[in-house]
């Protein structure tokens, strides 16, 4: 009987953990508390198994945060573990960084390593020393005619991937460019207030001397009717036709001018216009008949300069020519002050001249002809 009231004791005990971990403190308190067996030996047995089994499949667990976060934690820290057993696995060599190898020794493997080898390290292979022309890396450049050079049409980026490739000197070069790309102007609002060409009264003036010149409004067909009044000169042109100055020349205000890349240097070449050119001369020296005679003036100084320059060359060439005949003759011991005295050699006649004979010096070889009366 004893060993009965244990058995039951015990599955009642049992029972009652079962249910504090399934339920917690709240369930236990709304089920009630667990009534021991009675002291005169009777068993009375308030909850039965079914009952239990059934409890727990109708009752679902809800994990707390922090259970969560260690399972996650838990999940990782075990993903870690596999991956680093796979890479260890993959690679037996992954340990051989713990091991202290000195330094002659790995010169030793080094060099066992390159005498092994029939040439060592080889080369990459230089595609440029067998593919004379890569068509996969060859850029379509139209002939040179139609380049789109601002990289609208790029598909690989455009402009912005060409400005990344770009100097600092390239880039400025560049925006120096744009500052005199003229494209056409609006067309007039109120055509009775647009300006309109000096020439011809046209509304099409050209862009490039309006923007550029200081508001020049001329048509293309006049300017290019007219050379001489709306022709582009050069900086050196400007400097010797119309004799200014350099400092002149770099004012902007006095003379509006346009960049363009120098065919034969690596300075800009400035272009100025003729006309506005001509206006400023004949303002410094007062008129075109008074810039030809500076202009005389400053010729006819030039060639007495060189006149001048040429004479003390040709001066210095007889002192020197004269020297050295005087020393040549205390070379070969000869007097200074000693005459020569020639030594004609027989007369010849001239042909078709019986009354002429020509003699000539036998040391010098001086000629003379002489009329025989």
């Amino acid at each position: 009987m004893s060993t009965r009231l244990t058995q039951e004791e015990n599955r009642q005990r049992a029972l009652n953990r079962i249910q504090r971990k399934q339920h917690g403190d709240n369930s236990l308190a709304a089920n009630g508390p667990a009534k021991e067996a009675p002291k005169d030996g009777s068993v009375q047995q308030t909850t039965s198994l079914s009952q239990i089994r059934g409890d727990n499949k109708r009752a679902r667990v809800e994990l707390t945060g922090e259970q969560r976060k260690k399972i996650e934690e838990n999940r990782r820290r075990a993903m870690e573990i596999k991956l680093e057993r796979e890479r260890n696995n993959r690679d037996a060599t992954s340990n051989s960084d713990k091991v202290h190898v000195p330094e002659h020794a790995k010169q030793a493997l080094k060099d066992n390593k390159t005498k092994n080898s029939p040439q060592g390290l080889r080369p990459s292979i230089n595609r440029k020393e067998y593919i004379e022309f890569d068509f996969a890396t060859m850029k379509d450049s139209r002939g040179g005619f139609i380049q789109d050079e601002s990289g609208n049409g790029d598909s690989d980026g455009g402009a912005d991937s060409k400005n990344e490739s770009k100097t600092l000197e390239e880039w400025k070069e560049q925006q120096k460019k744009n500052q005199h790309i003229v494209r056409d102007l609006a067309p007039p609002v109120d055509i009775a207030a647009a300006p309109k060409c000096f020439e011809c009264g046209s509304l099409e003036i050209d862009p490039n001397l309006y923007s550029n010149f200081g508001h020049v409004r001329v048509c293309r067909p006049c300017a290019k009717a007219k050379p001489e009044k709306y022709a582009l000169l050069t900086k050196t042109e400007c400097r010797e036709d119309y004799l200014l100055t350099d400092p002149e020349l770099r004012d902007v205000e006095l003379l509006p001018r346009i960049e363009k890349p120098n065919p034969h240097g690596f300075s800009r070449m400035q272009l100025f216009l003729r006309f506005q050119v001509e206006q400023f001369a004949w303002k410094k020296w007062g008129s075109a008949e008074k810039l030809d005679e500076e202009w005389e003036r400053r010729e006819k100084a030039r060639l007495d300069r060189r006149d001048k320059k040429y004479n003390e060359k040709l001066k210095e060439m007889r002192k020197k020519t004269r020297a050295e005949e005087y020393t040549r003759k205390l070379r070969n011991g000869q007097n200074l002050g000693e005459r020569h005295t020639h030594q004609w050699s027989q007369a010849i006649a001239m042909p078709g001249n019986a009354n002429m004979v020509k003699r000539r010096c036998i040391d010098c070889g001086l000629e003379t002809e002489e009329l025989v009366i």
